[in-house]
C-alpha cells in the first residue's frame, strides 16, 4: 500500500504526473516501492460551483495498522505534487481511506505490505 486512485475531469492528465505521484509515495520510509499501485479514471460529467474548470482528487488507500502520521504525511506528499504539476484553474484535492487488514485479501504482487 499505498494504492493511489485518481479521479480527475476538465483536463488531460500532465505529463510526468502518475510517475510523479508514484514515487512521491514510494519514498515514504515506510512505504515498499513494490506495495505502490495506481489507477486513474475521468469522469464524463462533472459540475463545479467554485469556478474552477477541472479538478483531480487523489484517494490514497492505506491499511488501518498505519497511524494517522503516515495518512498526513503522504497526504502531504500527494498534494505537493498536484500542486507542482497542475494549473491554478483546477480544483485539487486528496484523502486518505483506510483498508481493513483483517478483510484484505490480494492475490499477486510483490509486497505484503
Amino acid at each position: 500500500m499505498p494504492h493511489i486512485v485518481v479521479e480527475y475531469a476538465g483536463l488531460d492528465l500532465p505529463e510526468g504526473l502518475i510517475e510523479a505521484l508514484t514515487e512521491a509515495m514510494a519514498a515514504h520510509p515506510e512505504v515498499p516501492e513494490t506495495a505502490v499501485k495506481l489507477r486513474a479514471y475521468r469522469a464524463d460529467t462533472f459540475r463545479l460551483l467554485s469556478g474552477e474548470t477541472a479538478f483531480i482528487n487523489v484517494t490514497l488507500r492505506l491499511m488501518d495498522t498505519r497511524p494517522e502520521v503516515q495518512h498526513m504525511e503522504l497526504a502531504d506528499a500527494a498534494l505537493d505534487v498536484l500542486e507542482a504539476h497542475l494549473p491554478g484553474s483546477c480544483a485539487l484535492g486528496v484523502e486518505t481511506a483506510s483498508i481493513p487488514r483483517s478483510s484484505f485479501r490480494k492475490r499477486g504482487g510483490l509486497s505484503e505490505a
